[in-house]
């Protein structure tokens, strides 16, 4: 661990004809290393405590970081210009410098600073309305804090981690499919059978226990890589719970395994539990012990492949996935180069992209970023959909209205704005006027949801 805010002094420096003061880090602040750039360049992560929010930062921030306590930009630029083979410059400096200013990392020294922090806090205050929009599409109850427990069990459970367990299940599995596969007839049937109001309750309480062991994996993953667990808890997306472990503390951690195993412990955990349950169902008779152990294998295999491992979505599939490419921000980025790709190819810009890239990596964040678009778009129309069957029809109608337009509507109509300064300069008017109207006659028009076909009555 490298400590970013040694005692520090500040000074004066010009960049351009604007003379600033550089003000100290917070004392608070720390530096872990992380795993090397796509480049293979060595980058770390700043950890602000405080706010308990991690930066990746690359090879030249941190020699900037490292020099801060020299005060002057100039001997900052010299000095690593002199000892290290990067090139420097002021303005390397001051955006440096803008980054910290823009996320609250400096220690303000001054009136100006200050009242830029007042500023900020009363910029992120919101009117009650934006308050119960917010809190109504997301919010978060932390109901335990598990470090301690964890600290006491993790001793008796290392087993679980051992190569021997790894392979007895491996073995299991194996032997599990085969029965399995003996009486799939049996198996298929009675998931159809349990397609009712009782079979709904009895995989909603499953459902219950099953996530619990699936965040607990999640939790001593984490505690394994020493890591703290600060909270667990259930957050409610557009008022429907799911349990969720915070785990941000990976983010400090330089090797991109011990990171990955704990994005993967929760599916391992859920992957445990079906192998044992389908074990279970094929080997013992007709009862409630049968019963149980069918409905946590089709749980845990149903909602492990169609929600955990989805990389569309901020669950377990997206952080393994930005743990396997080693690529932070996987989301953020692809949606960043498709909107510049959308509107290179609408107006012919001509804008420099938002990051320089291979032309396979250009496709692959292109083409990720539209198939999470439409599975979002899925997502939320079905979402909204159930919230309009299980609320008061008059309520369900206003909560409908406001899903649909938070998250589908909003972000069009955002990224639309955009266009503006660019469609007097556009060549294809006419052509970008044509597929709105085709894409408003689909949406909007009345299409028939009726099939006609001749046939014959018989008494």
């Amino acid at each position: 661990m490298v400590d970013a805010a040694p005692p520090y002094r500040h000074g004066q420096a010009m960049v351009g004809n604007i003379e600033y003061t550089l003000p100290p880090l917070r004392e608070e602040l720390r530096l872990y290393p992380a795993p090397a750039a796509a480049d293979g360049s060595p980058s770390w992560t700043l950890a602000d405590p405080a706010r308990h929010s991690f930066y990746r930062i690359g090879w030249l921030v941190f020699e900037i970081l490292c020099r801060w306590q020299e005060a002057d930009p100039q001997r900052i630029v010299a000095a690593i210009n002199r000892e290290t083979t990067l090139s420097a410059t002021l303005h390397d400096v001051d955006e440096v410098r803008l980054f910290l200013l823009n996320h609250q990392l400096l220690r303000p020294n001054d009136p100006v600073g200050s009242k830029r922090l007042y500023s900020l806090s009363q910029a992120m205050r919101s009117d009650w309305a934006t308050w119960l929009l917010h809190h109504y599409l997301f919010f978060r109850i932390p109901l335990w804090r598990p470090d301690g427990f964890l600290n006491r069990t993790l001793p008796s459970l290392t087993w679980l981690f051992s190569p021997w367990f790894r392979w007895g299940l491996v073995a299991l599995f194996l032997v599990g499919m085969q029965l399995l596969l003996r009486q799939w007839d049996l198996f298929w049937s009675t998931v159809l059978d349990n397609i009712n109001g009782e079979g709904l309750l009895a995989y909603g309480i499953t459902l219950s226990s099953v996530k619990i062991i699936h965040e607990l994996g999640h939790a001593y993953a984490a505690k394994r890589c020493d890591c703290r667990v600060p909270t667990m808890g259930v957050a409610f997306l557009v008022m429907w719970p799911v349990l969720y472990t915070d785990t941000t503390e990976a983010w400090k951690l330089a090797k991109r395994s011990h990171r990955l195993s704990i994005a993967a412990a929760g599916v391992a955990a859920e992957a445990i539990l079906t192998v044992l349950a389908l074990f279970a169902w094929s080997i013992l008779p007709p009862g409630l012990a049968k019963n149980l152990a069918f409905w946590v294998s089709v749980t845990s295999l149903s909602l492990t492949l169609a929600i955990n491992l989805s990389p569309f979505m901020r669950f377990d599939g997206y952080f393994i996935l930005c743990d396997l490419l080693n690529m932070a921000n996987l989301h953020e980025r692809s949606f960043q180069y498709t909107r510049w790709w959308l509107r290179e190819w609408l107006f012919g810009l001509r804008l420099p992209a938002p990051e320089t890239t291979t032309a396979s990596l250009r496709h692959f964040f292109i083409l990720f970023a539209l198939l999470t678009w439409s599975y979002r778009l899925i997502l939320f129309l079905g979402i909204a959909v159930l919230v309009y069957h299980f609320f008061i029809k008059a309520v369900g109608i206003f909560l409908f209205a406001v899903e649909i337009g938070w998250f589908v509507i909003l972000p069009i109509w955002r990224e639309v704005r955009m266009w503006k300064p660019y469609w007097l300069h556009s060549k294809q008017k006419r052509v970008l006027l044509l597929g709105l109207a085709l894409i408003l006659s689909w949406m909007f028009l009345p299409w028939s949801t009726h099939i006609a076909a001749p046939s014959l009555l018989q008494g």
